[in-house]
């Protein structure tokens, strides 16, 4: 039976919730605590899967209580209810918390965002890899500029002015912003200089999954080689992302689909990030055997560390709060033939994508190209027939990215 615990000092709402949770979910193991010592002393008998606790308590407030669960409870996932959602500078003080639901917070939200949390631990079933994502102070929280765009883009009344003034507060994001729109990915013709001509071509989710890509990328500190190779990462995704749009819109998917694949690419890689923080000799070693055998990325990191980048990646979204479909995306994006489908999605577009860069990047290079595309699934979906049109697509982008990381 999964374990809850709710902390917050007003006595109302935790019998409010008490009273509305035990009836809708009753298979639920529910816990509740009025002040942070009395969470804390619940917490030392009890291994909890989820936190939910309310930010502004007496004594010892929600986030001094979920630092401290954090060193104690590093696999639950820790959710913070505030009533200030819409002030990104307090938002950034919050380290230890892996969601922020708005207070109030209805029954609908609350309930989804908890179940969500729990089919997490199906996705990510190692123990020792949930604790390596779920204790990392790094990545407790998702990247500050993010956070804050979260918070500006959740008031349905954001302005474009107030957008762009972060993206420009924040320079590694602003020359990521301004040259992927200045790139023929976008098929402009005039120079893109203005970061709100840049943000209102890239769209709220592109955006958002852009300024996460790179906070987490800046925010790592391992060896400078390391480093170039996840900035070559960070370029590849959004190849990959573009790649997969252009495919997507080629096919005539729903207008929806296609604004969302840049960002799915995007984040298909935030797992190899974690490994590479966590990591590094590991990950070389990884690197050094797929080189050398020939096996996929997939196969190798599963073999080493008991899951590949695609769950990893998609465990942290989840503990993130992304919304469902992102995360099955990212963790799927290698094998979609294992979800239940028979026509081409958004996930198709990504998986063609990905290969496809690998393929061209590896003839580049003078490498012997194999095709690694599992061609029954796509004659399941009815695109076989399709390959020879993508791979011109994938070419067109790929020379289109060389001049974007030679500039």
């Amino acid at each position: 039976m999964h374990q809850i615990l709710f902390v917050d000092d007003d006595a109302n709402i935790l019998s409010a919730l008490r009273r509305r949770l035990r009836s809708a979910r009753p298979d639920w193991d529910l816990h509740f605590a009025a002040s942070g010592a009395e969470a804390l002393s619940l917490a030392k008998d009890r291994n909890f899967d989820v936190i939910v606790s309310d930010i502004q308590m007496p004594e010892m407030d929600g986030i001094t209580l979920l630092e401290k669960l954090q060193d104690t409870h590093p696999d639950a996932v820790r959710i913070i209810l505030t009533g200030h959602a819409d002030n990104a500078s307090y938002l950034r003080t919050i380290g230890p918390a892996h969601q922020f639901l708005s207070k109030p917070c209805d029954n609908e939200s609350l309930i989804e965002s908890i179940e969500n949390a729990l089919g997490l631990r199906q996705l990510l079933q190692s123990p020792e890899l949930r604790t390596l994502v779920a204790e990392s102070k790094s990545l407790a929280s998702p990247p500050d500029t993010y956070i804050r765009l979260e918070s500006a883009f959740s008031n349905p009344d954001y302005s474009l002015e107030s957008i762009s003034k972060i993206v420009e507060s924040d320079i590694a994001l602003t020359t990521e912003v301004l040259k992927l729109t200045n790139s023929s990915y976008f098929a402009v013709t005039q120079n893109v200089a203005s970061v709100s001509h840049a943000v209102r071509m890239l769209g709220m989710e592109t955006l958002k999954a852009l300024a996460l890509f790179v906070g987490l990328y800046r925010g790592f500190d391992g060896p400078p080689g390391q480093a170039a190779n996840l900035k070559r990462l960070c370029h590849r995704s959004q190849q990959i992302g573009v790649t997969a749009a252009l495919i997507a819109e080629y096919e005539k998917l729903p207008r929806e689909i296609c604004h969302a694949v840049p960002s799915i690419g995007m984040l298909s890689h935030i797992g190899t990030l974690i490994l590479y923080t966590n990591r590094a000799n590991e990950m070389d070693a990884v690197t050094k055997r797929v080189e050398a055998e020939g096996i996929s990325i997939d196969q190798a990191e599963t073999e080493q560390f008991g899951a590949g980048h695609a769950e990893i990646g998609a465990y942290l979204l989840g503990l993130w709060g992304f919304p469902a479909p992102v995360v099955q995306a990212v963790a799927y994006h290698h094998r979609p033939m294992d979800l239940p489908h028979k026509e081409m999605n958004a996930l198709t577009s990504i998986y063609v994508a990905q290969h496809l860069a690998r393929e061209i990047a590896d003839q580049d290079k003078g490498r012997a190209v194999e095709n690694l595309i599992d061609m029954d699934y796509l004659s399941l979906i009815g695109k076989a027939d399709r390959l020879e049109e993508w791979k011109n697509i994938a070419r067109i982008v790929s020379l289109k990215y060389s001049e974007l990381t030679n500039n």
